[in-house]
């Protein structure tokens, strides 16, 4: 005859132990972190950017930003048209060192369509992450694109 009890000599099932943290507490506390840090980080980028964004009235050696996605033709032509020269392009593919030698460049860069100016970074307007050398503005400023 079969009976559910168990054999006197088998180990009594085991229960599991507790979980040290409530529910949800594991990845909603890893997501909050998360997101904390993301906000964080979004406000000190933006509040750096404002602070290096170039006036309108600057000219120079500068970083022009335009929209994420235009042309490299449209954005040469942006500042040719604002009376400045393209010196290179970066990493980011909207975004290009420029040099406007008129006061003023910087507005009229961005009327020509342009989302913002930066200058005196601290690498210079070389953007390389890790790698990032100074950029030689007296060997910019020789070189003159035809």
């Amino acid at each position: 005859m079969m009976t559910d009890q168990p054999h006197p000599t088998a180990p009594a099932p085991s229960t599991p132990p507790p979980d040290p943290f409530p529910a949800g507490f594991g990845h909603g506390l890893a997501i909050g972190f998360f997101v904390v840090v993301l906000a964080v980080w979004a406000a000190v980028m933006t509040l750096s950017l404002r602070q290096a964004a170039l006036p309108d009235e600057r000219d120079g050696l500068l970083l022009a930003v335009f929209h994420p996605g235009s042309s490299q033709e449209d954005a040469f032509r942006a500042m040719v048209a604002a009376g400045g020269e393209p010196v290179r392009t970066t990493w980011l593919g909207f975004a290009y060192v420029a040099r406007g030698l008129e006061p003023g460049f910087v507005g009229r860069l961005k009327a020509e369509g342009a989302l913002a100016a930066f200058g005196d970074l601290p690498v210079g307007p070389t953007l390389g992450g890790c790698a990032a050398m100074p950029v030689d503005t007296a060997k910019i400023a020789a070189t003159k694109l035809q």
